[in-house]
């Protein structure tokens, strides 16, 4: 079943979440974290459901600022703070280690989760993400000054071939309502902090397997971004895909879960990367 829940974080801040969970209820099934991209929602990632809720039990936060999740204005905003959003979720789920996949911002997120609290991690997923925004990359397309112009929705409009190639109308409606919930405001924090650490060669300090799926060509990141991440992770499965945008987990979404599923089935056979 699904269920759309609330829950609230140690500095007050209500967040919310969704459960998917069809595994068999009389058995053991590990948890799974996907966490959608910035300027989404958990909704982005409905679709991976039915590829992966029967196997796992699939969480899908939205992450502070977003969604249903409030963005909590008047409290400190850093990467320590997301991370452990991360871990205190999966403390109220009364869950010990987790599977998690992060796309874009939610991958940066992940990542740093995954420094900062190694034992609560089986695996790490990250797609079309890079460890921390390269600074240039932000000052290169104008994001807030066009975002604090013309909103989220007119900057996500502008730049939505990027993001999911040459979706249908009705595809790109979806994807711009999946936007709920973020405002300028929380933006104008949000972007600075992703572009405030870029920490590539830290992630030779992440231990458990990596699966790293990426654009190629990405419309957003540079192809030696990738390649420099790639080169650090020590135990990792690297995925490259033909043609897909930078939002591509919920331009193609049926591709990038079943690539996650063939990852996590690997891992948990303990089959080598």
């Amino acid at each position: 079943m699904t269920t759309s829940n609330f829950w609230q974080a140690s500095d007050g801040t209500q967040l919310h979440y969704c459960v998917d969970d069809f595994t068999d209820p009389w058995k053991e099934a590990p948890y799974l974290i996907l966490i959608h991209p910035g300027m989404g929602s958990s909704q982005r990632l409905y679709a991976w459901i039915p590829h992966l809720a029967r196997q796992y039990r699939v969480v899908r936060p939205d992450i502070r600022g977003h969604g249903k999740s409030k963005p909590a204005l008047d409290q400190p905003l850093t990467n320590e703070r997301l991370a452990r959003d991360l871990t205190e979720l999966l403390d109220h789920l009364k869950c010990s280690r987790a599977h998690v996949i992060g796309a874009s911002a939610g991958g940066i997120i992940a990542m740093h989760a995954a420094l900062r609290f190694p034992e609560r991690f089986l695996s790490l997923g990250v797609y079309a993400a890079t460890p921390g925004i390269n600074p240039e990359r932000p000052a290169k397309g104008n994001w807030l000054a066009r975002v604090a112009k013309g909103g989220v929705r007119q900057f996500l409009t502008e730049t939505m071939h990027d993001r999911i190639g040459d979706a249908s109308p009705e595809h790109q409606k979806w994807f711009l309502d999946t936007a709920e919930g973020v405002t300028p405001e929380y933006l104008g924090r949000f972007v600075p902090l992703m572009a405030s650490e870029y920490f590539p060669e830290r992630l030779a300090e992440i231990a458990c397997p990596v699966l790293m799926v990426v654009p190629d060509p990405d419309p957003m990141v540079e192809a030696h971004e990738y390649e420099r991440m790639r080169s650090f992770f020590r135990n990792c499965r690297y995925v490259s895909v033909k043609g897909a945008g930078h939002s591509m987990v919920g331009e193609i979404p049926d591709r990038c879960a079943l690539e996650a599923r063939r990852f996590l089935d690997d891992v948990s056979a303990g089959y080598a990367l």
